[in-house]
Order: structure tokens, then sequence, then C-alpha cells
């Protein structure tokens, strides 16, 4: 297969900003060996970066865009000034090319990705239009003037082809399938393997890490975003509340002993001149955060809602982690409660490594492929249960994973067909005792005698402990150090 036709990188440029450790930019590659940043795309990209918009990722995705429109002006329309009724189609035909992946072996784009690169493109050219006045450099005016152009000359814009695509912003009643792959589709950790893959894995944090997921149903950048205070007990069980992390409101003591009260982001920068993680954009320490419903809007927090009442499992490994590993590793500035063995906060890189590792042994012990699986395969888990096994309310559960949308929660709670059928035949038996189908006295019987000693399997008989042992925790993984 052709590769894909290019001039230009995206690489994570280093810089020194109070809101930002790194910035995406565009690099030409017109000339291989002297690459030019393209001071444009590196100014926009600063601007939505510094209005809080967009998130880092969605930022990379609109540089790799505007990436893609000028490789579109250089190899399909051959850098040249065009004339005023090319200028006119220079974006549709972009848009169009994108949207079928026509031309530079580009793939056709889903409706999402599709409509993520328009935005991105008119947002730059509305830029460029907005200063008119800047010096860009030399090798860059071709360009902008062909984007400048390309924007002025669509007359009528609002009946334009231009804008052809706002229908699809609404739900089309025919047109191109997509094909889904991946952790796309819905795709729960195998249930019958979630005990298993805690108890196979290797040092305490990922047991915890893991099961915080599991039972607890949040993702994994929110774990990542704990402070230690967030993680405390109550009385035999463990409680867990998750914080927006910077804006949620909190209260600490100073250097000089004063009690400050601020946000979570004043917090990090006065005591340990720090970024929360959803800011420090390509580094390794970098953890996301998605909108979620808090259960207190005003302090912006959101309690954990735990399944299978592992609190007091929990617990027990929230209080082995902080004795005998945290208290191990090297101290750092930061609260983070999750942290690595060199004592900096851990990172997502690091946590899926180690569940491919307890993958693999659990591949290698029960002969099974979990090919495609990752730590978020844990959240749809809980969804799972919550729907398949508790057959809790949509609501509920869309309470339960923090969701702002119930849409986003019916993706997690998903009815096996067995499930599925059995409620079919449970709901045609209830018919039949309540009197709205005929029965006898005999299926009656039968029917009363099927029901009797139904029960959830329970957890572990190992996992319900006193606070004075570990059970299930091998003392020799104590030992083990974190990788």
């Amino acid at each position: 297969m052709e590769a894909l036709r290019r001039t230009h990188t995206v690489i994570h440029l280093g810089i020194q900003a109070p809101d930002a450790k790194t910035l995406p930019v565009l690099v030409e590659l017109d000339d291989p060996e002297h690459p030019k940043i393209t001071v444009s795309v590196a100014k926009f990209a600063r601007y939505l970066q510094r209005e809080g918009v967009y998130s880092y990722d969605k930022l990379r995705k609109a540089v790799i865009a505007i990436g893609k429109l000028r490789d579109f002006y250089l190899c399909e329309r051959g850098g040249e000034m065009l004339t005023p009724d090319g200028m006119k189609s220079l974006l549709e035909d972009f848009l169009f090319a994108i949207d079928h992946g026509t031309i530079l072996n580009w793939r056709p784009a889903s409706n999402h990705d599709y409509l993520q690169t328009r935005s991105a493109v008119f947002e730059y050219v509305k830029f460029l239009l907005d200063n008119p006045s800047v010096d860009w450099p030399t090798h860059e005016l071709r360009f902008i003037a062909a984007c400048r152009d390309a924007w002025q000359n669509a007359t009528h814009a609002e009946k334009s082809l231009l804008f052809h695509t706002k229908k699809r912003g609404r739900k089309k009643a025919r047109g191109r399938k997509r094909i889904v792959t991946g952790l796309r589709h819905y795709k729960p950790f195998p249930p019958d393997l979630v005990v298993p893959l805690i108890e196979h894995t290797k040092n305490i944090r990922d047991k915890l890490l893991f099961s915080l997921m599991a039972f607890g149903g949040r993702r994994l950048s929110e774990m990542l975003h704990l402070f230690v205070g967030d993680v405390e007990a109550r009385g035999l069980s463990v409680g867990v509340v998750l914080r927006h992390p910077s804006q949620s409101p909190m209260k600490w003591t100073s250097a000089t002993g004063a009690t400050v009260k601020g946000s979570r982001v004043e917090y990090l920068r006065n005591m340990f001149q720090l970024l929360p993680r959803t800011e420090h954009g390509a580094q390794p320490s970098a953890a996301g955060w998605k909108g979620m419903k808090f259960d207190d809007e005003a302090r912006m927090s959101s309690e954990v809602y735990f399944i299978r009442e592992v609190e007091s499992y929990l617990l027990t490994l929230h209080r082995a982690y902080l004795h005998e590993v945290r208290s191990k590793v090297p101290r750092r500035p930061h609260p983070y409660y999750f942290v690595a063995l060199d004592g900096e906060p851990l990172t997502i890189r690091a946590v899926e490594k180690q569940f491919s590792l307890a993958c693999r042994r659990l591949e290698k012990k029960y002969g099974v492929s979990l090919e495609g699986y990752g730590p978020h395969s844990l959240r749809h888990y809980y969804g799972f249960y919550c729907a398949d096994v508790l057959r809790a309310d949509l609501l509920l559960i869309q309470k339960w994973m923090g969701h702002a949308q119930p849409s986003s929660t019916a993706v997690y709670a998903h009815i096996s067909p067995e499930t599925a059928a059995k409620a079919l035949a449970d709901a045609q038996i209830q018919a039949k005792l309540d009197g709205r189908v005929s029965i006898t006295p005999e299926e009656r019987e039968a029917i009363a005698q099927s029901f009797a000693g139904q029960s959830i399997e329970p957890i572990p008989e190992a996992w319900r402990l006193d606070s004075t042992r570990f059970g299930m925790l091998d003392t020799r993984n104590l030992q083990r150090p974190l990788r």
C-alpha cells in the first residue's frame, strides 16, 4: 500500500507558561534538511490553549487537521495562487476529500473526526482573518492568503456547499455506515476473570487501583487525579471522593501556618509549584478529565460507589499500600495518591503496562486470549454488572458511574443475550402468576419451586477481612518493587 503523502509532522514543543507545559506545533517538511515551524498554526494553537476551550488531545487533533489542509493545498493544488473560482472551492474540496478519502491515500473520516476537522479548519481561517496585520513569515504567506481568500470568496456562505455538512450534526436517514472497531465496541472485561486478574496482580498498588476501577467503575484518569486526602477510612470501609482536578474548592495550611481557601489549581501552584495533570500536555504525567455529573456541584465532587461489598477489602489494601508501599518510596513534592517506584505521580502508560502483564499471566494460567482489553474494560465490567446482574435503573447507573448524560451510560449498561432471554421467560412466568395468562395449578407449583434458592454469587470469602490481617494478600508481594 502506498504511503500517506504529507509535507508536515506534528511535534510537542516544551513551553514555559503558567497554564501549560507543552504545545503541539506543525513542522513543515518541504525541505527535510531545514524543517520550519508554521508560526501561524503555533500562534493559533496557543490561542486555543489560553482560552481553555479545547482539551490537549483535541488541540493536537486541530493542528493535525490544519496540517492536512496544508498537504491538500500543496500536493493537490500545487501550492500556487489560485483563481477566484479555485479559491472558492479550496475548503469545499478539502472537506469532501476528508469525508470520502479520495486523495493522498486518506481513509474516509468518521462523522466525529470529520466534524472535528471541519471545526478546526474553520476556526484557524477565522483566526487568520481576525489578525490581518500580523507580519507572518515569508514561507507561510501563500498558504495563509489561500485560506483567507477561500473563505472570503465563498459568497453567501450559509447557502454555499461550504456549509453542506451542517446536516452531519443531525441523524441522517441515509448515508454511509462506519465500521466500528476495537474498544469502541461494548467490551467489558470477562466477568469471571475480574477476581483472578486482581489476585494475579503482583503488587499492592496495582491490586488497589484495579479493584477501585472494577468495583468502583471510574476512569483510570480520574483515579490518577486523586490526592492522598481523597481516600480515607470510614469505620470498617473505605471512602473515595473524586474532585475536579483544578476547580474543586479546598482548604489547606500554608508554609506560614495560615489557613488558606482556594481551588485545587491554586493549591498545586502555591504549595508545590505544579500545574494540574490536565495541563501537562504531551508529558507522560498528563492525565485527562472528562465531564462528569457531580454529587455536590458546589464542591465539584463525586462519591465512588462500590459493588460486590468490597469496601472492607479495599480498606485493607488502602492501609497496606500506605504503610507497606507508599511510605517506602522517596517523598516528592506533590499530593497525589498513586505513585511510582521513584515517588513521582503514577502515569497512565505505567498502569497500562502492569495491566497488560496481569493479563498475560491470566492467559498463561487459564489458556484464554485477552488481546484488546485495556484498563478501561474494568469500567465496562462495572456497567455490565450493574445492568446485567443488579438490574439497576439506568439513572442510578448513571449516578454511580458519574456520567453527565444517560446516553453515555447506555453504552456501558449492556444486557447479555442470556439475561435478556431469561428476563423474557421470567416476564412470561410472572404474567401467568398474575393471572394475565391462563395457568394450571401444577404449573403454578412448578414455577414457585423454580424461584426458590436463587442468589447472586458472593465475593470470595478470603476478601471478607478484619483489620488485623491482610487476607488474600501474599506477604511476598509486599516486598515486590513497583514497576
